[in-house]
């Protein structure tokens, strides 16, 4: 497998949708539009056997709950399945939006109503979270993502996508994975669509470790927005101790089935057959709560600070003092007339002189060697930014969306493909200008962001810890004008402006 997609058999148009464990490509096979999800993780014979083994019963699989395998294999030792296509995931969804009580009841009783075919099956999902939960072009969730036998390379917090946010305690002491599992899954996944953020979120400066020590001693806060019978549930099946959550995926369903006909005012909102469940919103009841306002970094300076490369052409203007009295008349003005705007006055005089250009140097020299010390100022402007934006930040990387600037050159496009996440580390690959030095912006859960000067590439591998979250950006400049790519997260992360 390699960087820009795999070679999975019959795929063409390959086409990197969404990164992490599994990766999810679209693709053309057999003429129709499907998703490829590829574990990019080398697996021996026998978890090879056991892959196939429990492919094949996935595929027996058949419930509107449950996305369809369409083919399982192997790809250069690499598993693979080929699922039909998603308009996107619950992970993007909870980006925008949250649910409210009564859709999340029925949210949740759909998603139990695929584990309990998948437990019918002899199968454990074993990966449930956000991103793995993928909507249909009528807004229905489906289950996807399964491990199927991978649980000693995709059960633990070091190589599961979502980490320890979703994934049972259990899972996280000794990589265990029952259907009780996939219960706590369910129940972060609900807890996390209610509040936006998983039960047990990474705290700031919190390492790994620490972070998986308090998931598996600490219990979560209750959630008190939703009803209590409905809180109470979600608190079950977050319980540390397996025995004391729910029986079963079909004992969940037949609860949240209740739940959703006591919160929904509209007895024909009930209805959660997908069949019959109108295309944009299963359930019309209340409205849904906005996200939680989060830090960002609208107020701060752009990177670079903007500046004026040349006072304009037309009309030169005296050179008049800066006082708003003083009424510097044009010729062929003879009417007084209000002063002139004082903004670019002001420009024009807090620029910095223009230094006289040396003798000896040449002029191509002089202008790369300007471009240069342009960006290393920027690369120190941009981490200090990111620092100041961290101070009060909870549990999401700080990334912003790019600041506009008041440059009246258009500011740099770069566009940064989504991250190739390969556990250890992560490939990012942009597009942009030739003639501009890039940075690169790393920011992950817990630290602070950091700044790397690339110049000229447009790749760049970036070092991760396995299992945790990260956003990244790229951010560029000519030595004059600024540009910021959107920002891009793996691992089911929240990037502001994404």
């Amino acid at each position: 497998m390699t960087d820009t997609g795999p070679a999975v058999p019959g795929c063409t148009d390959v086409v990197l949708v969404r990164s992490g464990i599994p990766q999810v490509y679209r693709c053309l096979w057999q003429g129709t539009t499907v998703s490829a999800l590829v574990y990019p993780v080398r697996v021996d014979a026998g978890t090879a056997a056991t892959f196939a083994k429990q492919a094949k019963a996935l595929q027996g699989v058949d419930h509107p709950q449950v996305a369809r395998v369409l083919e399982p294999g192997m790809t250069d030792g690499y598993p693979y399945l080929v699922t039909t296509a998603d308009a996107g995931t619950l992970a993007d969804q909870l980006r925008d939006q949250l649910r409210s009580p009564a859709d999340l009841a029925v949210l949740g009783q759909q998603l139990a109503e695929g584990l309990v075919a998948i437990h019918a099956a002899g199968l454990v999902h074993g990966g449930l979270a956000p991103g793995a939960v993928v909507l249909q072009q009528d807004g229905r969730p489906q289950l996807s993502a399964l491990t199927l036998g991978l649980g000693q390379h995709t059960g633990h917090a070091a190589l599961n996508s979502p980490s320890q946010l979703y994934i049972a305690p259990e899972t996280l002491r000794d990589g265990t994975l029952t259907a009780s599992s996939d219960l706590y899954a369910l129940g972060a996944v609900l807890y996390a669509a209610g509040s936006g953020k998983p039960p047990l979120a990474a705290r700031m400066g919190e390492t790994a470790g620490e972070h998986i020590l308090r998931v598996l001693n600490d219990p979560p806060a209750r959630l008190d927005v939703l009803p209590d019978s409905f809180a109470g549930l979600i608190a079950r099946l977050l319980e540390k101790d397996p025995a004391k959550r729910p029986g079963s995926a079909a004992e969940v369903a037949a609860a949240l089935g209740v739940l959703a006909a006591s919160t929904t005012p509209m007895p024909a909102a009930r209805s959660v057959a997908p069949s019959m469940a109108p295309p944009p919103k299963p359930v019309a009841s209340s409205p849904l709560r906005p996200r939680p306002t989060v830090l960002n970094r609208r107020n701060l300076p752009s990177w670079p600070p903007a500046t004026n490369p040349a006072p304009p052409k037309p009309q030169p203007q005296p050179q008049a003092q800066p006082q708003p009295q003083a009424q510097p008349q044009p010729p062929r003005q003879p009417v007084a007339a209000p002063p002139p705007p004082p903004a670019p006055v002001q420009q024009q005089q807090t620029a910095p002189p223009e230094p006289p250009a040396p003798v000896k140097p040449p002029a191509k020299r002089r202008n790369r060697l300007l471009v240069a010390g342009g960006v290393v100022l920027a690369a120190a402007l941009i981490t200090g930014f990111a620092l100041a934006n961290r101070k009060n930040q909870t549990d999401q990387p700080p990334i912003s969306a790019p600041t506009p600037t008041q440059s009246s050159t258009p500011a740099l496009v770069i566009t940064l493909n989504p991250p190739a996440d390969h556990s250890t580390y992560v490939v990012l690959s942009w597009s942009g200008p030739s003639d501009v030095n890039y940075a690169v912006v790393v920011a992950q859960a817990g630290q602070k962001a950091t700044t790397t000067l690339v110049y000229k590439a447009t790749k760049y591998r970036v070092p991760v810890v396995p299992g945790v979250q990260y956003c990244f950006a790229i951010q560029a400049t000519d030595g004059l004008n600024p540009g910021q790519s959107q920002s891009r997260p793996i691992r089911d992360a929240q990037c502001e402006g994404h």
